[in-house]
């Protein structure tokens, strides 16, 4: 009896300790890239460019809001070296999923995306022009 209770427990730790590695699927990592103010970054034929702060009305550190606020950037759009559009991403709390799905450019093979803008403001200091950036989101 002792034999069968010890047989039957060397198999029940061999089934369930055993993983089938071959069903795991593994995620491409994301590439998350700066794209300074005024300048141009180049993914594939495409490339972006940050022109304007539109504004920034988000909430500074330091201060409570009764409204989160939003910042609102201009990006031009060029395919082989011709302004194709500018995009007008719009950053705020509720626009995350939007931003997530390639909101900037998105073909079969490629999809950009403007995940966030820095820095965040902070209570009585203003933030120049040239210190923005928005971090961008590349999936191949």
């Amino acid at each position: 009896m002792k034999k069968l209770l010890l047989i039957f427990a060397v198999l029940i730790i061999n089934l369930v300790s055993a993983q089938d590695s071959t069903s795991v699927k593994v995620d491409a990592p994301k590439i998350v890239s700066k794209l300074m103010y005024g300048s141009t970054i180049k993914v594939e034929n495409i490339e972006f460019k940050f022109v304007a702060v539109e504004s920034d009305s988000r909430c500074p550190k330091g201060v409570q809001c009764v409204w989160a606020g939003e910042a609102i950037v201009l990006v031009d759009v060029f395919k082989n070296g011709k302004k194709t559009e500018q995009k007008r991403l719009v950053f705020s709390p509720t626009s995350q999923l939007q931003n997530a799905l390639g909101n900037l450019f998105s073909s079969e093979s490629l999809k950009v995306s403007g995940l966030n803008i820095a820095p965040y403001p902070e209570h009585g200091t203003k933030i120049k022009a040239e210190d923005y950036y928005v971090q961008l989101s590349v999936k191949n």
